[in-house]
């Protein structure tokens, strides 16, 4: 039974006085008890990759030390390095195991001995036998070293040597300030007051007892590392322990550097980990380090860490910044990089990973949609902002996606995206199919539409424009118009924008709710016709969206140009179609049905049907907004979160954690190359097949920082994803939340 709506005649005779009503606001005032959560200076990590020495004795690193001058220190296989205003200097040749660091001194353990580095310079400490040393330790009282059979102590005057009889398997050994020492070795550790010694081995000991690392941490607890994980222990006790089944995401630890704070970072088999705000976190793959493989870590005065891998050196940094600052060191690489002919934004492609000094720009099949992200996201920030540069930009973006349209010679397709007529190489490039191929096809998917001429050229020979337009880059153009008219075009420009929406809307509707190619036919996916949505079986999973698609659309064109036609259209839908039914669900949730692109469509989609005036209707789209969040809150979207905020109805403060939205845009790296990670080698998530059968997945949503780097309309969830360093995101998916949530006042302006 058809839903009862206010007549039809009453509908028409306010339609245009609606119009005549343009909306100031893009979507409902917040209320006034929601304060914007404020953009305090907060520590942003990064990542410098450090040229190291391709001599294989070099790279096998067994420690790092850095001293006062900030000099980083290296002991490997090949002797003693030290690294200062950019070069390496090699200090002591010969095999180095141990380093210690007193002010701008250097002690190291070396296979002839102990030696004291003092400016540049090393001296061998003829108080220690000409025997490997070890282990070093440097702390107030003195310095500590260990060969396999003998303990030296220094106490700033004299030195003092002691016979050991534990293993001598040494790896490691660290004082406490009350004077115990305790030894790492590959039998299990040992704690030595004065004459006593105490051996720990037994499970109840020990996680395992083969060790590779103790250190002390600024709160004076003793930290144990090896293959089982980590062990602390707490004035002589065993406090915590701490292996995959207790979050640690790789228990083969190898080594451990103290942070000032308390902080214990422990290199292991998958990159650097610590324990921070009650969580484990990883730095791993090469968005951090040149190999996942840690062999040691050490933490400068300026809270660097350096991490040593197989495959070099990392240096992850922090700097103290706010979200405007994050914005803006975004934006810049998305208009150094990613901003390409006749104004389309999307990716580039990298000509070696993470070279983002030399890029090629690159097509896409949704590259008109992301550009209107892009347009919806510089529309913000001049509503914001009222920077005439982001008013500018928004124009130039406009007149390229108006350019898509334009460009196949039609009265209202438009085009995916559009190259240089000269370009080679593009994506899915023309081809022909032989009838066994088309049958082929076909059969693997019945509503196939084999297209052969995909890319055709412009009438003016100067671009290649690709057709099959889907219904993504639909939505994502109409959000765009929709933003970009409210917020920033001045009246001249609506004018176009009505127009050039009219076009397109009515070349749906000719179309019978199809979008034609020039071909004549519809294209694969761009369907909303009653026919195939309620009576065509093989487009069950798309209907819910698609149905509140074409609604979205044909409100918007009701809206812009005040046109009655629209309103008509849409009416007969509703009334007539149960397309009413479609948008109070616009998600599929069957278990092959769930995409995290139609999530993203859906956010597009929904605030432009919810401008509708008429509150028995809206009402009918409120629904689906609640639908849609119940299927996404869980994400920790920031690009959710804030439309949630923004267009639900309610007078109470909206239900969304705004620090935790902050803590993701705070996470995400400065680096937005493309690096792949790989999730499965991780021990402390499990593997699995949901919310999206089709995905390899992991079982929560790791943080931005330890994941690749992700646009909103890919799976959160999946285990693998990245391009091996070969191409670098715009940065739109992070300045798209930013700016919605400092426009809707949900993030505060930079506060210094």
């Amino acid at each position: 039974m058809a839903t009862e709506y206010p007549s039809a005649a009453r509908r028409r005779s306010g339609a245009v006085a609606a119009f005549a009503l343009t909306l100031s606001v893009c979507g409902p005032a917040l209320p006034a008890v929601l304060t914007p959560f404020p953009d305090t200076p907060f520590v942003q990590e990064y990542r410098e990759e450090v040229a190291y020495s391709s001599s294989e004795g070099a790279r096998q690193v067994r420690a790092l030390a850095v001293t006062s001058d900030h000099s980083l220190w290296v002991a490997s296989k090949a002797g003693v390095y030290r690294f200062a205003n950019s070069a390496w200097t090699e200090v002591l040749r010969g095999s180095a195991y141990a380093l210690a660091t007193q002010g701008n001194d250097v002690w190291a353990g070396t296979w002839q001995g102990l030696y004291r580095i003092q400016s540049g310079k090393g001296e061998r400490v003829q108080a220690v036998a000409s025997l490997p040393v070890v282990a070093v330790w440097v702390d107030r009282a003195g310095v500590v070293a260990a060969s396999q059979t003998v303990l030296y102590e220094w106490n700033g005057a004299r030195w003092r040597s002691s016979p050991w009889t534990g293993s001598k398997a040494i790896r490691s050994l660290a004082r406490e300030a009350g004077g115990a020492l305790w030894i790492a070795t590959a039998m299990g550790a040992y704690c030595k007051r004065g004459d006593s010694t105490i051996e720990l081995y037994k499970e109840r000991d020990l996680l395992a007892g083969e060790l590779r690392a103790v250190t002390i941490s600024s709160v004076g607890d003793v930290w144990l590392g090896g293959i089982g994980g980590l062990d602390v222990y707490r004035r002589g006790l065993r406090a915590e322990h701490y292996n995959t089944t207790s979050g640690l995401p790789n228990q083969d630890v190898k080594c451990l550097a103290a942070e000032p704070d308390g902080t214990v970072w422990a290199g292991t088999g998958l990159g650097a980990i610590r324990r921070i705000n009650n969580r484990w976190s990883l730095r791993y793959s090469r968005r951090w380090l040149p190999s996942d493989d840690v062999l040691a870590i050490a933490v400068g005065p300026d809270r660097t860490v350096w991490v040593a891998t197989s495959a070099g050196l990392s240096a992850i940094r922090r700097r103290e910044m706010t979200l405007a600052d994050k914005a803006d060191h975004y934006l810049q690489i998305c208009h150094a990089r990613h901003v390409r002919p006749p104004y389309l934004v999307e990716q580039c492609d990298l000509k070696a990973p993470g070279d983002t000094e030399h890029f090629f720009p690159r097509d896409d099949d949704n590259e008109g949609g992301y550009t209107g992200e892009y347009l919806a996201m510089e529309s913000f920030r001049y509503a914001v902002s009222k920077d005439p540069q982001a008013l500018d930009h928004a124009r130039k973006a406009f007149r390229a996606m108006k350019f898509l349209q334009e460009v196949t010679g039609t009265g209202g397709f438009f085009a995916r995206t559009v190259i240089p007529s000269d370009w080679t190489k593009m994506h899915d490039p023309n081809q022909t199919f032989t009838p066994e191929e088309r049958a082929d096809r076909l059969v693997s998917n019945p509503r196939d539409k084999p297209v052969e001429e995909r890319w055709r050229r412009s009438a003016d020979g100067k671009w290649l424009w690709k057709g099959d337009t889907s219904s993504d880059e639909t939505s994502a153009h109409f959000y765009a118009y929709y933003i970009y008219y409210t917020l920033a075009a001045d009246e001249a420009e609506r004018r176009i924008v009505r127009e050039h929406l009219r076009h397109i809307v009515d070349h749906m509707i000719e179309g019978g709710y199809t979008f034609r190619d020039i071909d004549g036919q519809p294209t694969l996916w761009a369907v909303w016709s009653p026919e195939k949505l309620n009576e065509d079986t093989d487009w069950r999973a798309e209907r819910w969206l698609n149905g509140l698609e074409i609604l979205s659309y044909l409100r918007l064109a009701h809206h812009m140009t005040g046109d009655v036609k629209y309103r008509r259209a849409y009416i007969d839908l509703l009334e007539n179609h149960h397309y009413d039914q479609l948008a109070r669900r616009p998600l599929g949730t069957e278990p092959s049905e769930r995409t995290g692109f139609d999530q993203e469509l859906a956010a597009m989609v929904l605030p432009v049907a919810l401008t509708e005036p008429d509150t028995s209707i809206r009402k009918i789209f409120e629904e689906g907004l609640a639908f849609w969040r119940k299927r996404t809150g869980e994400q920790r979207n920031p690009l959710f979160a804030f439309t949630w905020a923004a267009f639900r109805k309610s007078s109470n403060p909206p239900d969304i954690d705004l620090e935790q939205c902050l803590d993701v845009l705070r996470d995400e790296p400065l680096d937005l190359v493309q690096w792949t990670v790989d999730s499965r080698k991780r021990e402390d998530v499990r593997i699995v097949h949901e919310p999206m059968l089709d995905d390899t997945e992991v079982d929560r949503i790791l943080p931005p920082s330890e994941r690749a780097t992700m646009r909103t309309d890919t799976n959160l969830y999946s285990a693998v994803r990245g391009e091996d360093g070969m191409s670098e995101s715009s940065g739109v998916f992070w300045l798209l939340p930013y700016w919605m949530g400092r426009y809707y006042g949900l993030i505060g302006g930079p506060s210094k």
